[in-house]
């Protein structure tokens, strides 16, 4: 669907499709702020999708809210007059004008980014951080990737409007990182998007779909290294040491382009410490399914040692799951019900923590659950109040 000509819109934000194949939690968090801000406005906010052939985080996954429009554009080819206009403007006033032509010519206001080289000009630009793990964690990348990204993101510092954030914590971080734009940061604390028909769903339709007991602790993280997976793993071993077994589930992408051994490695320990049969891969699933795994499972687990949210925590949270979780800042900061925190370096803290857990029954709480489906409406509609509004001081600041 093309994008509209300006219309009565009390704003017109452009937003990326995210679709990385790596970072597949990027097109929910997405999904859930379209969604909020949709069913929070009608149609009062325009949201639009923007692509151009340049752009590296644009992508066509369906989102979850009804878009106004499309708006794509393709660069001039390369030595063209136009092009060399654009390169002298992006590279001498950090301004992208034919991307800002294209954005003005359909009324846009604002254009929510995963990261910028250059403005817009009197449009206002959102650049959503998700997390300075690279800062936190250095371990887990080497020198160059290190590097790139302090460039990209003071980049992206220089030229944005503002800068959204999940979490306080991962504010501080960037307080550390890039002191001299620390008041363009805004904290907007994501809510889940869970569609009605996830809660009329059996979920042990899914269960019998792949062949799993009827009790497990769920575990839906990516297998990169900082999500301590091997943690997990040691645990399990440990309770069948003592005679406790405990079956946990685990989804998600194998693949950590920092760490390419990363998911061989884990592999090779569930033979070696004998818990093949309690630690259960299915590979990627798609989120109806994610999402009836949780409401089955006695419990979440998110064992990470660093996050810059925690989106599993918090969709745990909005079906009404327990979840034992990493003693770590960010999901202190969420402190959701029902929660258990363990130390992320020590497998008997968390086996001890596991057994606890493995005592309850699986399967939804429909009262529980009914009473966070309720407390999710709110959530929903302060996450896209404080957006709606960060959107717009930026754009009365642009305009000043």
């Amino acid at each position: 669907m093309a994008a509209s000509e300006p219309g009565p819109h009390r704003l017109r934000i452009a937003v990326p499709s995210l679709d990385d194949e790596f970072w597949t939690v990027g097109p929910i968090h997405m999904n859930g702020l379209l969604s909020a801000v949709r069913d929070t406005y009608a149609q009062q906010i325009g949201l639009f999708s923007f692509s151009s052939t340049m752009t590296d985080d644009i992508c066509g996954q369906t989102p979850a809210a009804e878009l106004d429009g499309v708006i794509r554009y393709t660069y001039a080819p390369r030595w063209s007059v136009a092009w060399a206009e654009n390169w002298l403007s992006r590279h001498v006033r950090t301004r992208d004008v034919s991307v800002q032509r294209t954005l003005e010519r359909y009324g846009i206001d604002a254009v929510l980014c995963t990261g910028l080289s250059s403005g817009y000009g009197r449009i206002a630009t959102l650049w959503w951080l998700p997390d300075l793990q690279h800062l936190r964690l250095p371990e887990m990348f080497d020198a160059a990737d290190r590097a790139a990204r302090n460039s990209r993101f003071t980049r992206s510092s220089e030229v944005a409007t503002r800068i959204l954030v999940m979490s306080h914590s991962v504010r501080l971080d960037f307080q550390a990182f890039a002191p001299k734009y620390a008041a363009k940061v805004r904290l907007v604390p994501p809510a889940s998007y869970i569609a009605d028909d996830v809660y009329q769903k059996d979920p042990l339709t899914v269960t019998r779909l792949y062949n799993l007991p009827d009790k497990f602790v769920y575990l839906p993280n990516q297998f990169w290294k900082h999500k301590n997976h091997e943690l997990v793993i040691r645990a399990v071993a440990v309770l069948k040491r003592r005679g406790i077994q405990v079956c946990v589930v685990c989804t998600g992408n194998l693949i950590d382009y920092r760490h390419p051994r990363q998911s061989s490695e884990l592999f090779h320990k569930l033979s070696v410490w004998d818990v093949r049969e309690q630690v259960i891969y299915l590979g990627m699933l798609v989120r109806d399914e994610v999402l009836a795994l949780m409401r089955q499972s006695v419990g979440v687990l998110n064992p990470s040692l660093f996050e810059g949210w925690g989106y599993t925590v918090d969709e745990a949270r909005s079906l009404g799951k327990s979840v034992l979780l990493s003693d770590i800042p960010a999901h202190r900061e969420q402190n959701p019900p029902n929660a258990t925190y363990f130390d992320p370096f020590d497998c008997e803290d968390l086996a001890t923590k596991l057994a606890e857990a493995w005592e309850r029954n699986p399967g939804p709480d429909l009262a529980v659950e009914a009473d966070a489906r309720l407390r999710l409406q709110q959530r929903r509609r302060t996450y896209a109040e404080q957006f709606v509004a960060i959107a717009e001081e930026a754009v009365a600041e642009v305009r000043a």
